[in-house]
């Protein structure tokens, strides 16, 4: 269960970071973009998702304009946009997300890249609810080698993929 009054204060605590450096840099400035995500995950966290959608599409706006449409950072935000559209129960458009977001980290970063592993655990969730158990199990057993590979079995993230993809049989 999240510290909602933590996360709260946190949001708080970067928005007025965030509207303090928009006042300096202007509104469409590069640098604004991860602390755009960050806020964009907290009011994700927050159960707020309109407000976390607005967010990541200014962040994936800004990265894509200051880092290119093939960049990790830009394919980092898809995926938080999908994690957003997975919740909401968009399972079409929550996979076109993580399908993007694999298909650029595994071109920038190689397939052995923990980034990589990160989506096709969250592709294999939503392959999962649409019903395909073989394709998510494919993906959560990538996963689960990079994650042995780069963290190691006894990594909190390495364990919670070994346990979904037990849970599939």
């Amino acid at each position: 269960m999240p510290d909602l009054p933590k996360l709260r204060a946190e949001r708080a605590e970067l928005e007025f970071a965030v509207e303090s450096r928009q006042r300096e840099l202007g509104p469409d400035h590069p640098e604004l973009a991860p602390d755009l995500r960050a806020l964009g995950r907290l009011a994700h966290e927050l159960g707020e998702f309109e407000d976390a959608q607005a967010l990541l599409h200014r962040a994936l706006a800004l990265f894509t304009e200051s880092v290119g449409a093939e960049h990790p950072e830009t394919a980092t935000t898809i995926n938080h946009i999908g994690l957003i559209l997975h919740d909401l129960g968009d399972l079409d458009a929550a996979g076109a997300a993580f399908e993007r977001a694999l298909a650029l980290d595994e071109q920038s970063l190689g397939r052995e890249h923990v980034n990589v592993a990160r989506d096709c655990n969250n592709l294999a969730g939503v392959l999962r609810d649409m019903g395909d158990r073989y394709a998510a199990k494919e993906a959560l057993d990538w996963a689960l080698s990079v994650y042995m590979t780069q963290l190691g079995p006894d990594h909190p993230t390495t364990k919670s993929v070994r346990r979904n993809r037990n849970l599939l049989g």
